[in-house]
């Protein structure tokens, strides 16, 4: 059985990915406005004063930690180590739900879905090509859970791994950027599933702190870069171009692949979380429930060119009605990283804000509909200042561990989909394999051999990556 669903796949692979159009080398090689190398501390500087007049703040980041670490399940471990080293814009996959993420896979891997892997991928992808997180690493030059308490954590590892090798930076993890700006890329593509995929997404930023590679306040760091590439990608309308080219690729492979609509697949699958389960959990994960050390009620200050993430969403918008959209779904003030110097990208609630059903007032204003609660007038775009931030007053270093706290975010039960990830040249100094995870190797391979067998049996057909960027954080 296993010789014949791997022929009757390998045949099927080989022929739709003949049949696949990469981009031009014209396309390839044109030099985006967005191309250029970005700066990425201002967006998160808080950092250097919550370590040096914050200890609390600190303190609570190294319980967390701690805790979550010790006591993630065997299940939770065994998807950490996929994602530590897999390449995650495929291992992600089970957030587009039980068969339309198998579609999604095997097109992966047949090379049918070549946009795509140019723009995701792990090694090479376009999208974070020119975003290296060393830079902020550099700066803020704060070590990693396994360096400065090693003896409180579980080692979580495949056989032979080399999760606690990197003596790069903590902050902000590398891993958590590439991982947002892979997962935000598709949810925008995919805006009918973007809770889910990033509800997944937010799980394989916490599995860096599953395999103590990273604290919440790295993870947390990590979504506002990942996202922030992504606003700077399609800010640029020659390079939102791209995206477009992709968006149409992977709807029509998974339309092809399931035999429907894409909304009748949607309808009939099994998703990774329900939309209020994948919301709950997403905005948790944005604050890990740090205290808010700042007054409440604050006005959320939307960076600049952050509404382009809601053009695929709320198509029908204005930029000043998506910046309103962003600013009542925005969570509350005052949690750490609030307002870098660059406004907060750490309110930006994207998943709310991508599933918001809205509707435009009489004055062009915008309202949620159905939001259940009291919703604040949404001020002028663009017109509040940021908040200055206060100088860090010496470098970062390394303060007490307090005993763990905080509860484990819950990660939810569904099955990883493996993939052998291309070979990357990590540049956060990491030495990475590219081979997938041993512990519980044979459940996954298990699990998604069953999966593509009922994919096999149910679907009329089948439709089954330059230089490596952060992904090694």
């Amino acid at each position: 059985m296993t010789t014949g669903l791997g022929v009757l796949l390998s045949g099927f692979g080989a022929g739709a990915a003949s049949a696949a159009e990469p981009f031009t080398d014209d396309q390839l090689a044109y030099d985006y406005p967005s191309n250029a190398e970005y700066d990425y501390v201002p967006i998160m500087d808080q950092f250097s004063w919550l370590v040096t007049d914050r200890a609390d703040i600190i303190a609570l980041n190294d319980s967390q930690t701690v805790d979550i670490n010790n006591s993630a399940t065997p299940e939770q471990v065994e998807r950490a180590i996929v994602d530590q080293y897999d390449d995650m814009s495929v291992s992600m996959a089970d957030g587009l739900g039980a068969n339309l993420g198998a579609i999604y896979a095997e097109a992966r891997l047949a090379g049918e879905l070549p946009k795509i892997d140019a723009l995701l991928a792990k090694s090479g992808g376009l999208v974070g090509y020119y975003s290296s997180s060393n830079p902020s690493k550099n700066y803020f030059d704060y070590d990693r859970p396994y360096i400065r308490f090693p003896e409180l954590l579980q080692y979580r590892d495949k056989e032979g791994g080399d999760a606690w090798d990197s003596t790069s930076g903590a902050y902000p993890s590398g891993h958590t950027s590439q991982a947002y700006w892979q997962g935000t890329s598709l949810s925008m593509m995919l805006p009918e599933l973007a809770p889910q995929i990033l509800a997944r997404t937010s799980e394989a930023g916490n599995n860096r702190i599953v395999m103590a590679a990273h604290y919440p306040l790295d993870v947390m760091s990590g979504r506002m870069m990942g996202q922030h590439i992504v606003e700077r990608r399609m800010s640029d309308p020659a390079f939102r171009e791209l995206f477009a080219e992709a968006e149409t690729e992977l709807r029509g492979v998974l339309e092809a692949g399931c035999g429907a609509a894409l909304a009748v697949c949607i309808a009939a699958d099994t998703p990774y979380l329900s939309d209020e389960d994948a919301l709950a959990l997403y905005e948790q994960r944005m604050s890990y429930e740090f205290p808010q050390i700042a007054p409440a009620g604050d006005t959320v200050t939307i960076p600049a060119n952050a509404e382009s993430l809601l053009i695929t969403s709320h198509p029908d918008l204005t930029p000043e009605q998506r910046r309103q959209v962003l600013e009542l779904t925005a969570i509350d003030s005052g949690y750490p990283l609030d307002e870098g110097a660059e406004g907060s990208w750490q309110r930006l609630n994207l998943a709310a804000a991508m599933a918001a059903q809205v509707e435009v007032n009489a004055d062009g204003t915008i309202s949620l509909v159905d939001a259940g609660a009291e919703q604040p007038e949404p001020t002028t775009p663009g017109t509040t200042e940021p908040t200055e931030t206060p100088a860090p007053t010496a470098e970062p270093t390394g303060t007490a561990t307090a005993a763990p706290t905080a509860p484990a975010p819950t990660t939810p039960s569904a099955s990883a989909t493996p993939t052998t990830a291309p070979v990357a040249v990590g540049d956060n100094a990491d030495s990475v394999s590219d081979a997938l995870a041993t512990t519980g190797a044979e459940n996954l391979n298990t699990g998604l051999l069953a999966a593509l067998a009922l994919l096999v049996a149910g679907a009329t057909a089948l439709l089954v990556r330059k230089r490596a960027t952060n992904a090694n954080g």
